[in-house]
């Protein structure tokens, strides 16, 4: 039997962590493809066999299990899982990846994945008010850089609109070279990169939840410039056509 177990934390967690998620099943085995996500994810593993697949995506294995940190990616990857299935994952906002990598194998984050285990694994009921609480001793000490947050701001904005990066440097009080170091820090992209991802994670909800608008329209409406650009990136980052992915049924 497979057990999940989701909850959406508070302010001020959520200004990092969109989701907590808990999996857990005394035999399991599956492998997942995936379209290439907009978030970061950790995850810790305390059962047997489970891995993530893909750049940008580090693991470790310490005194409480295996711990897993996964990035923005550029292309589909796979995530497998075999016998005893137990992990607790957090659904992170992408810049989260360049801050938690430094501290990705430290005592503070084998500290964190033993509380955890013992906050939602080690009682009959999750207790998630005392796992926010250990989650904020690391992100309650990081602060998200300004012009980054600007920038997440005006793509919600714009929807990523054609000449939105041109014009958002336009904004900016540092060089657009200087800005461009600084987001490939925190999210290992380029801002040209980080927009097709977004343009194509776009697409995705339009094509699960609307079925009868015309591909052509769902492109434009993602933000893409042309249908061919829409098929082009869509299908490097999902290793679909958005008319394979719309058959395919993938949700």
């Amino acid at each position: 039997m497979l057990t999940e177990i989701s909850y959406r934390p508070q302010y001020p967690l959520n200004s990092f962590v969109d989701y907590i998620w808990i999996g857990k099943s005394p035999d399991l085995k599956m492998r997942f493809v995936h379209h290439a996500a907009l978030f970061t994810e950790l995850i810790f593993s305390y059962g047997d066999h489970y891995t993530v697949g893909g750049e940008n995506t580090e693991r470790v294995t310490g005194r409480a299990g295996l711990q897993i940190i996964s990035g923005l990616k550029q292309q589909p990857f796979v995530t497998e899982t075999e016998g005893v299935y137990e992990c607790i994952g957090l659904l992170l906002k992408p810049f989260c990846y360049g801050m938690l990598i430094r501290e990705f194998g430290t005592g503070t984050m084998e500290a964190i994945s033993e509380i955890l285990y013992d906050c939602l694994f080690d009682n009959e009921n999750p207790d998630f008010e005392e796992a926010e609480k250990c989650l904020l001793k690391v992100f309650g000490t990081m602060q998200p850089d300004p012009d980054l947050m600007k920038f997440e701001k005006y793509l919600a904005s714009e929807m990523g609109g054609k000449g939105m990066l041109k014009d958002f440097s336009e904004l900016l009080p540092i060089s657009q070279k200087s800005f461009i170091q600084k987001f490939r820090k925190y999210y290992f992209l380029t801002p040209g990169e980080y927009l097709n991802l977004y343009k194509m994670n776009r697409a995705v909800k339009f094509l699960q939840n609307n079925r009868s608008d015309r591909l052509t329209d769902i492109g434009l409406n993602s933000g893409f410039y042309d249908q061919s650009h829409f098929i082009r990136v869509f299908k490097k980052l999902s290793g679909q056509t958005p008319k394979e992915f719309l058959k395919s049924g993938i949700r």
